[in-house]
């Protein structure tokens, strides 16, 4: 993993202060998740001290990694995640003007910062999953990868302190309440916003910041035949094959979980299509219709597959769970309070060079939101973006619906003339460019990880199929017939492509699996949820960690509703519960410090 930070002045005749460097020397060691003795630093200053890039990382020298500053003749740059042909995009980036014009065209997942001694740049990929923060305090500008580093040197130069306290922002946390993420470009540090998808943001001394986002070509009109629909995927389908070349590069295979669903099989299909060496792992009883669909996946393929078979335990009384604090403790230092601590995130772990993948982002090829929306009427469609922002309203205070309100009000008028765009849209900008970057930071601090699907070039060529197209599934359909034609046949999910009217099931797996008799609870199984128990059996932690929390909670929250909720129906909110745990534990501050240490919980499992 990779951190970086850029420094620009704004006045032409003004130099960094000395105090942000010594502030952002002490606060990498704050905002970047790993023991402070695996970081290596690497500073550039232009002459004049006007501008400065620093950057930080845990990966060791490797020639499939990058330096991590890389010197040209004008600029100094660093990117985070991964380019696709890094020799080649490396050059453009040093030799062009135009970094926003030039990151459009390139492939991989990735953010961009380069300084110069005119100025300095950052950009951001259309997925957004490498992202770019962004603050200003008196007269410096200061852009980042890591939203703490960039508040707490803002802060030191806001403040003159080199350790300075860090300033919270309740009122912009409604969204994590509703979600368990922004879904706007907030961040919980005040004065600190994330970078919009697709965009650029320059800083150059005696002149204005601008943030300029790099437009995606609009969608192609779909065609009415068969052949001209497969001419429009064909872009997509070659692009998807070009963003796994870098994990050719690696000489170790990649493991790659195969449940024989759409994303996955078609992840199965693109590694095989660009020559990539892989190994295929399903896990689950043997009846169970993701090992029996992914083993014929892999049948058809002709790939190397591991079944890692399930087998019955003997009855257990109980489960021990990570302390709810500890877990939330270590979620917001990963996450940067952005995620919360119901989702899981990887823990650090010494660097390991094995290249790993997944299926992450399959839904934006099939119309992001709109994947999973059953009512495609013009109501349905507005129905549902006024519920992404308005979300549990019942338990918000009036100020945060309010404020919920006025940012649903720009998306509603969209929404009125284009719901699919809407909802493909919402879904990219912020559930993938904000929800997944904790999850992805966890794990690029470990392993180089690779992200077909959120590929720049792979999203934009999606971007321009129809939003409403894509939710058909027939795009996803042609893809794997241009890619590997025996997978297409195949029944996804033991569900009907949606595009497919026909009548009846075409694989009964799911149903019989449902349908079979109940598998003995061991804490591991879906008929054991600890979450839900957790809020069941320690209602009184919640209370004390909830409603004897920060005071400033309830700015966003409403107390009363809030313990009608914990009293009467935990179990029917226990992710809200845990958003909102997660916001006391980030507004009480004590993530900043090390946790204490807790015994695991044990929750009993019912009989």
């Amino acid at each position: 993993m990779r951190v970086y930070l850029v420094l620009a002045t704004r006045e032409a005749r003004e130099r960094i202060p000395a105090p942000a460097f010594r502030a952002a020397r002490r606060a990498i060691h704050e905002a970047f998740p790993v023991p402070s003795d695996v970081v290596k630093a690497v500073e550039w200053t232009a002459p004049g001290g006007r501008v400065a890039l620093l950057g930080w990382t845990n990966e060791p020298e490797h020639e499939l990694l990058p330096e991590t500053v890389i010197s040209g003749a004008a600029w100094r740059l660093g990117y985070c995640g991964y380019l696709a042909e890094p020799k080649r995009d490396v050059d453009l980036l040093l030799a062009r003007d135009d970094l926003a014009a030039t990151a459009a065209e390139l492939g991989g997942v990735f953010s961009i910062f380069r300084a110069g001694t005119e100025g300095a740049e950052a950009a951001t990929a259309m997925a957004r999953v490498c992202p770019v923060y962004h603050a200003e305090a008196r007269g410096l500008r200061v852009i980042g990868s890591r939203a703490l580093l960039v508040h707490l040197v803002a802060q030191a130069a806001r403040t003159d302190r080199e350790d300075p306290e860090v300033d919270i922002d309740v009122e912009a946390l409604h969204p994590l309440v509703r979600h368990g993420f922004h879904a706007n470009d907030d961040t919980p540090f005040r004065g600190v916003h994330a970078l919009p998808a697709g965009s650029l943001i320059r800083a150059v001394p005696g002149e204005p910041t601008v943030v300029r986002r790099q437009p995606s070509a609009p969608a192609r009109e779909t065609p009415r035949d068969d052949r001209g629909r497969r001419e429009l995927v064909r872009p997509l389908a070659e692009a998807l094959v070009a963003s796994a070349a870098p994990l050719a590069r690696h000489q170790d295979p990649v493991r790659l979980a195969l449940s024989g669903g759409r994303d996955s099989r078609l992840m199965a299909a693109v590694l095989r299509s660009a020559g990539v060496a892989f190994t295929a792992t399903t896990h689950g009883f043997a009846d169970d219709p993701d090992v029996v669909l992914g083993t014929r996946v892999a049948q058809a393929l002709q790939i190397e597959h591991e079944v890692e078979l399930t087998v019955p335990q003997e009855r257990k009384d109980f489960v021990d769970v990570q302390h709810p604090f500890s877990r939330t403790h270590d979620i917001i230092r990963m996450c940067e309070g952005m995620n919360s601590a119901y989702e899981s995130v990887n823990r650090y772990r010494p660097y390991d060079l094995a290249p790993r993948t997944s299926g992450s982002g399959g839904e934006t090829l099939r119309g992001g939101f709109l994947y999973d929306q059953d009512d495609i009427s013009a109501e349905g469609l507005q129905k549902r973006v006024r519920l992404i922002f308005h979300a549990a309203e019942r338990f918000m205070t009036s100020a945060a619906n309010e404020r919920a309100a006025a940012e649903h009000r720009p998306w509603a008028e969209r929404a009125r003339s284009d719901g699919f765009d809407v909802l493909d849209k919402l879904y990219l900008h912020y559930r993938t460019g904000r929800w997944i970057v904790g999850s992805h930071t966890a794990t690029l601090m470990n392993t180089p990880y690779y992200h077909p699907f959120f590929d720049n070039r792979v999203v934009r060529e999606a971007l321009a199929l129809s939003a409403e197209w894509r939710r058909s599934e027939y795009p996803f359909y042609l893809l794997l017939q241009e890619l590997a034609p025996p997978l297409a046949a195949i029944p996804p999910e033991g569900k009907r492509w949606r595009f497919d009217r026909g009548r009846g099931p075409l694989f009964s797996g799911r149903r019989a699996w449902r349908a079979r008799a109940p598998l003995t609870a061991n804490g591991g199984t879906s008929g054991f949820n600890w979450r839900v128990s957790f809020d069941q059996n320690f209602r009184d932690l919640l209370q004390e960690q909830i409603l004897d929390g920060p005071e400033a909670l309830f700015d966003i929250v409403d107390r009363d509703a809030y313990t009608t909720l914990l009293r009467d129906s935990p179990g029917r909110w226990t992710k809200q519960i845990w958003h909102v745990y997660t916001l006391s534990v980030l507004l009480s501050q004590e993530w900043r410090r090390p946790p204490p240490a807790l015994s695991p919980v044990r929750i009993p499992i019912p009989g």
